[in-house]
């Protein structure tokens, strides 16, 4: 195990290939995939159209033929999901109203 106190040892004075003097992660890192994504969607196709636009086209498309949950989620996580309203009465007393007979 590299976790055992007998294997810990400290980092030695000067140059030590353990120490990350850069301050960059070692290996690609979330957002390097984050950038290929985006390159790979603002590439044009032979018929001038970005794979951004055919991937919405395809979305909507699916989402229209097959009742699709996952578009739904895709865009929902996207715009932000539409403000649902909730009506806080019961049996369409206000709450306020309803705290009073509790007390009472």
């Amino acid at each position: 195990m590299a976790n055992k106190p007998e294997n810990l040892k400290p980092f030695k004075k000067g140059v030590d290939k353990r120490r990350n003097t850069t301050g960059l992660n070692k290996g690609k890192g979330k957002l390097s995939m984050v950038k290929l994504i985006i390159e790979y969607l603002q590439e044009k196709g032979k018929d001038g159209e970005t794979n951004a636009d055919k991937l919405k086209r395809a979305m909507v498309l699916r989402a229209i033929t097959k009742s699709d949950v996952l578009a739904k989620e895709i865009l929902d996580r996207i715009d932000g999901k539409v403000v649902q309203p909730t009506d806080i009465t019961t049996k369409g007393k206000p709450i306020g109203q309803l705290l009073d007979n509790l007390e009472k």
